[in-house]
């Protein structure tokens, strides 16, 4: 699989320091993003909003079907 990714201008120190890694330690440029990708993720929690959704009624199987044929 590939993947592109734009990089801006200003951050053009960035891929010089990615450069300079890749260079020092042999290895591909895409592994040691691939592998700060995986150090960084696991790591990053997204916070999911909580919404109420009121007071909710159980709702059996066979009321779902009954439901579905009357429309």
């Amino acid at each position: 699989m590939q993947l592109n990714i734009y990089v801006p201008k200003e951050k053009h120190r960035l891929i010089a320091s990615l450069e300079e890694a890749a260079k020092a330690t042999g290895r591909p440029k895409n592994e040691l993003v691939l592998e700060a990708l995986e150090h960084y993720l696991p790591e990053m929690q997204v916070a999911l909003g909580k919404f109420s959704l009121g007071q909710i009624k159980g709702t059996r199987r066979a009321e779902i079907y009954e439901r579905g044929l009357k429309y």
